[in-house]
């Protein structure tokens, strides 16, 4: 058999030049994929925004109304559960625990986020949240079943105080949107109620409407169309202004009782969430509120559109925190 002999050939030097070949593809292929991964966001899985109150309440009407908007522009599905349980902290817990890409969200008031970190020990710091985009400022409103005896605030006050506990409050958790400034209204004018919480605003309206409290705490979103239809009839609102969905409902400081606690409803991002992506998303959401099927449909529902990015909503978020620590400190004295 005749003896193949390849002449000048390092078969060592052939093989690191095979694996250094080998590598430089391997390293080629991996910055692709992760080029991939990045383009592609968010079309990998649905978006997700929990809410840490029950279905059918303000936040969960004005996250709906946003994802249907959001939706054709991002050109994926967002979904948006509630999840009311442990005061607001399951739904906390539950996207702290999520990766951080960009897929789960926080979309609440600051009820559950900040007055209970301000009050009990949660698993996080106030600084790990980081505000993406607000929705909407949102009004605490008094509000009775048309037909209830009691006929303004001060038929209220008056009745209150010859006969304290004789009316029973309902309204979201503990220190929620609504709580706070019944607790501040009952410390101004020295009423007493009886104060039931509950899941959320929607909760509070069926007990309302169902004759199970006698006063019911919430917001124009989750009241004002059965305000329309007749069924509820706003008592005030707690904002410096009217508002433009309830234009014949007096303001609390109106009536001579310094009440003013606006609120907001905003989505968070939990601290690792990338830049990149936060960015994405409130260009987006931005971009939804501001077309007119948008804002129609937030006319309809009583929800008044502050579509703020990033920067205020943070701002917001940082101011409301030292406004929160000032009002608890004084309503302890």
């Amino acid at each position: 058999m005749a003896k193949i002999i390849f002449k000048g050939v390092n078969y060592k030097m052939k093989r690191i030049e095979c694996f250094v070949m080998l590598f430089a593809v391997i390293l080629l292929l991996v910055f692709v994929s992760l080029s991939s991964f990045a383009a592609e966001y968010p079309k990998e899985k649905v978006i997700r925004i929990f809410v840490p109150y029950g279905a059918g309440g303000g936040l969960d009407i004005s996250g709906r109304m946003l994802a249907s908007t959001a939706q054709p522009l991002i050109d994926q599905r967002i979904d948006v559960i509630c999840m009311p349980g442990a005061g607001g902290q399951e739904a906390i817990n539950f996207v702290m625990d999520q990766p951080q890409d960009g897929y789960a969200f926080l979309l609440t008031d600051y009820g559950p986020l900040i007055t209970t970190a301000l009050t009990e020990k949660v698993g996080y710091d106030l600084s790990d949240w980081k505000a993406v985009f607000q929705i909407t400022e949102v009004v605490p409103t008094f509000f009775v079943k048309a037909d209830s005896p009691i006929k303004d605030v001060n038929d209220w006050i008056a009745k209150a105080k010859a006969e304290p506990n004789v009316f029973s409050v309902g309204h979201g958790r503990y220190l929620s949107v609504p709580h706070l400034p019944l607790i501040l209204f009952e410390k101004l004018t020295g009423i007493q109620n009886k104060n039931v919480p509950t899941t959320g605003g929607s909760e509070a309206l069926a007990f309302v409407l169902g004759g199970h409290v006698d006063i019911g705490a919430s917001v124009p979103s989750t009241i004002g169309a059965t305000v329309k239809a007749g069924q509820t009839r706003a008592l005030a609102v707690c904002s410096e202004e009217r508002v433009p969905s309830l234009p014949d409902t007096p303001t609390m400081k109106e009536l001579g009782y310094d009440v003013v606690l606006p609120a907001w409803y905003t989505i968070f991002a939990y601290k690792d969430v990338p830049e990149d992506r936060i960015e994405f998303i409130q260009n987006k959401f931005i971009e939804a509120l501001n077309t007119e099927s948008a804002k129609s449909m937030a006319k309809n529902l009583n929800i008044f559109l502050t579509p703020y990015g990033s920067k205020k909503s943070q701002e917001i978020y940082n101011a409301t925190i030292e406004n929160l620590k000032t009002l608890l400190s004084e309503l302890k004295k």
